[in-house]
């Protein structure tokens, strides 16, 4: 398979068994489609980039440089793990979210077809809407699994250069294939925050920049207590195994948060999900093509399925995404002993929330340094 070469990681080939994904259009896609590619076919383009088009959001920073690249794969797998905001009919019941009873889809006629419209941040439904519309805020993946029918086309951003269109049987192709790979599989709604005391102490969080595509992408691996001899100890310098990028997982905040994201529950694992601490390295990627998305299977025809390169025990998934038991999406790559560059970091984390830098890497001296320490 190909090395990342996207901000996401296209979730591979629809495996053995699967439904015969629909007829891409006629136009062929710039490259050769894999997976959600396959299942979806080619998006209908939308306009080309103004000189003063500005992104709203990450995510459609990525669906730019997606359509400018014409990566169908990844322009796919951006709107797969991103939210949208749909907006409702005005007879639909209020609060209510596709799926449910009393929600109304809301339809457009574009071109003389029916259209289901949705955007990918504020800005994209101020552009076009002629006053208040409501919406719904909702996972992409949810959305296309509640496609309501098959003669209604979809439309992202219309009219804008991170805009697509796909036909009704289309949408619901991908919706299977995401099905039968388990995306999707977690509840629309975001989880209700219970009421908690305030904590005695404020926090201190890993608060990653805003991605500049002139710098690389600061990468992140977990590392159990048990492990951390090696580094600190034995001047340990390397990397290898499962990785993921670290403005992904910002967000979790604990040991468990992180246990369940990535999927570190499998048989002999070092870590457990009610420890006290977890450790984490966070190192810039400078070397891009050292990181390559696991598609694969736990056995040789799941991978051969997949059309990967990995075979892996469970709980891997092989396409590319974590295999974790949260709601959380978040995008895999994998490592083959790579040495870590000078500064590599090794964080703590604990179970309230704070977390603190331990150490930084000296490669010249071969050793970590102890912050705090000459």
């Amino acid at each position: 398979p190909a090395e990342p070469t996207g901000p996401l990681p296209g979730p591979g080939t629809p495996p053995a068994g699967s439904s015969t994904p629909p007829a891409a259009p006629s136009r062929a896609p710039a490259e050769s489609a894999t997976g959600a590619g396959r299942a979806a076919g080619t998006p209908r383009p939308e306009e080309p980039a103004p000189v003063d088009f500005v992104p709203a959001n990450v995510v459609e920073e990525d669906l730019l440089a997606a359509a400018g690249s014409g990566s169908t794969d990844t322009f796919l797998s951006t709107l797969l793990l991103a939210r949208v905001l749909l907006p409702a009919a005005p007879d639909s019941a209020p609060g209510s979210r596709p799926g449910d009873p009393g929600f109304v889809w809301r339809t457009e006629e574009l071109d003389g077809e029916t259209y289901v419209v949705v955007y990918t941040s504020p800005e994209r439904l101020v552009d076009r809407a002629d006053g208040p519309v409501e919406t719904v805020r909702v996972k992409f993946v949810q959305l296309i699994r509640r496609w309501p029918d098959e003669s209604w086309s979809f439309a992202v951003n219309p009219g804008t250069p991170v805009g697509a269109k796909y036909p009704g049987e289309q949408v619901l192709g991908l919706a299977n294939w995401a099905a039968e790979v388990g995306l999707g599989d977690d509840p629309d709604s975001e989880p209700e925050q219970a009421a908690v005391e305030p904590a005695p102490v404020t926090p201190t969080r890993y608060a990653p920049v805003a991605h500049d595509p002139t710098r690389p992408v600061t990468m992140q691996k977990a590392v159990a207590a048990s492990q951390l001899a090696y580094y600190l100890e034995r001047g340990y310098d390397r990397v290898s195994g499962f990785v993921h990028r670290a403005n992904e997982l910002a967000h979790l905040t604990t040991p468990a948060q992180l246990y369940d994201a990535l999927g570190l529950g499998h048989p002999g694992s070092p870590f457990s999900r009610d420890a006290e601490e977890i450790y984490v390295l966070r190192w810039p990627a400078y070397r891009p093509s050292l990181y390559r998305i696991p598609y694969g299977g736990q056995n040789e025809p799941a991978m051969r399925a997949m059309e990967g390169w990995v075979i892996e025990r469970a709980p891997f998934r092989g396409n590319g995404f974590a295999p974790g038991e949260s709601s959380d999406v978040v995008a895999e790559f994998k490592v083959d002993s790579a040495r870590l560059p000078h500064g590599a970091q090794l964080w703590r984390i604990a179970v309230n929330g704070t977390e603190r830098m331990v150490a930084t890497l000296d490669a010249d001296a071969l050793l970590w340094r102890r912050v705090g320490e000459p």
